[in-house]
């Protein structure tokens, strides 16, 4: 349960993240400590942080972003535009490297059996979900058209 005090934090801080929504770079630095130290503050007294972000009319995935950029930052303190690229917003996405693409005639149908020279499969599960190495878009067709 909040205060009055709080509740008025709340209220405060909601106006001014509601002010900046059209920003860019989103919430100044300044008001996302000023959220990080109330969150805090509420957990304390056992307000969790997906009431405190229905609250600010966040998602509580924000709040975790917020903190993660804090903690990552060297001092603990990261304006959100010192790392990115041109004003683009930071969405928690990943740099990956794009491989050049290898011509191929038909899609492949062999294992590693049969033609050792045609590299197999490899599925894994990772975090960001389900990861097929070694599937081009030929093969992709090929497989898509023999499940339909």
């Amino acid at each position: 349960m909040m205060t009055e005090k709080q509740n008025a934090r709340v209220l405060e801080l909601k106006g001014q993240i509601e002010g900046t929504a059209a920003a860019p770079s989103g919430a100044p630095v300044e008001v996302r400590e000023a959220v990080l130290e109330l969150v805090q503050e509420l957990g304390r007294s056992g307000v969790t942080a997906r009431a405190l972000a229905e609250a600010l009319g966040l998602h509580e995935t924000t709040l975790s972003r917020w903190k993660r950029d804090r903690q990552a930052a060297p001092g603990g303190r990261r304006r959100p535009s010192d790392s990115r690229a041109a004003g683009a917003r930071d969405a928690g996405f990943r740099v990956v490297e794009l491989a050049a693409p290898q011509a191929r005639s038909k899609p492949r149908t062999s294992t590693a059996e049969s033609d050792p020279a045609v590299p197999t499969l490899r599925v894994a599960h990772a975090p960001s979900g389900l990861v097929i190495d070694g599937l081009d878009v030929e093969s992709l067709v090929a497989l898509l058209r023999r499940l339909s």
